[in-house]
């Protein structure tokens, strides 16, 4: 009875561990797996994935789930670079209006500044341009406690956000900058918060044009990240993910693309890459919508602030256009 008992369980897990990296990759697990692995505080990855079948069918037996090791993929920074890394995309799915992801779930976040004003900060009257963050706590260097993430302001896509939103202000264009911590709990719903402040934004400001959800990329361990070299400034990257699975795609891309024709006359074609994905994104709130991430977790903060700051005069140019 025992050895007909073990034979069936190696057989469920050899098919467990096919089916996770055959049938369905990390790139297409949706919130309900997702969420699974987090009530349970477990790592996603194949060895759990069996443990779970496994007790899924025999409840009575005892298998303790494997904990990644500290400095793996698993381990380490789970959201995988989406931008020209060519690592996978971690940002998956959701359903309804939002989309969800799989960085590092249920996220504990570390607080160690006194920093923690998330109330929106408008600047000047009838704002053309809102600025948020579905995940407001991710970090740059030289911040790296926290996987990569803080609740305090500083060296965070808010912090990148404070100098977008300055930039614009000076640019005479008037804008409204929102640091609501959408991933402070977890970020199986952080999609779905996002969502629901900037709709209450927008109907707030009905000025407002345009959307932006700024975000960072990551990349693996101590990768190195490319820079480029704007005006003497040392820049980070970036990047636009565009959804083509909402009603304002078209305008969106449209947009976008005339962006990256104003940094391509007027600022050293200092242009982002235009990714498209699959996914919503909250991009159907506007007709503007742009999923914009500025560098990588290892991209030393003021990289991100330069760029921060040029992507804002470049944005005001392409507005100022009637774009």
């Amino acid at each position: 009875m025992k050895k007909n008992l073990a034979k069936f369980v190696l057989t469920v897990y050899v098919l467990s561990t096919a089916i996770f990296y055959a049938v369905i990759p990390k790139a297409e697990m949706g919130e309900g797996l997702a969420a699974v692995f987090a009530e349970k505080k477990t790592e996603m990855n194949p060895t759990n994935f069996g443990i779970m079948c496994i007790s899924a069918v025999y409840p009575n037996i005892d298998i303790k789930p494997v904990k990644a090791q500290s400095g793996t993929q698993e381990g380490g920074i789970t959201q995988a670079g989406i931008g020209q890394t060519g690592t996978q995309e971690s940002r998956t799915k959701g359903t309804g209006k939002e989309s969800g992801s799989t960085e590092k779930p249920d996220v504990e976040v570390v607080v160690n500044d006194s920093d923690k004003d998330t109330k929106p900060r408008v600047f000047g009257k009838d704002p053309v341009v809102l600025i948020v963050h579905t995940h407001a706590t991710e970090s740059y260097l030289p911040s790296s406690e926290g996987n990569y993430h803080r609740k305090g302001r500083l060296n965070t896509v808010r912090d990148a956000g404070d100098v977008l939103a300055e930039t614009l202000d000076k640019e005479g264009i008037p804008c409204v900058h929102d640091s609501t911590l959408h991933d402070e709990k977890s970020y199986n719903q952080a999609y779905s918060r996002s969502y629901e402040t900037t709709e209450a934004l927008l109907k707030k400001y009905p000025s407002i044009e345009c959307v932006i959800d700024l975000h960072r990329d990551a990349v693996p361990g101590k990768v190195s990240v490319a820079t480029v070299s704007i005006g003497g400034k040392k820049c980070a990257k970036y990047s636009y993910v565009v959804s083509n699975a909402v009603e304002t795609y078209a305008s969106n891309l449209s947009f976008v693309r005339k962006m990256n024709e104003t940094a391509t006359k007027n600022y050293d074609g200092f242009t982002g890459n235009i990714l498209e994905r699959g996914y919503r994104y909250n991009q159907n709130l506007s007709s503007k919508y742009m999923l914009l991430e500025i560098g990588y977790n290892r991209n030393d903060i003021e990289e991100v602030r330069n760029t921060a700051e040029y992507f804002g005069k470049i944005l005001a140019e392409t507005l100022k256009k009637g774009n």
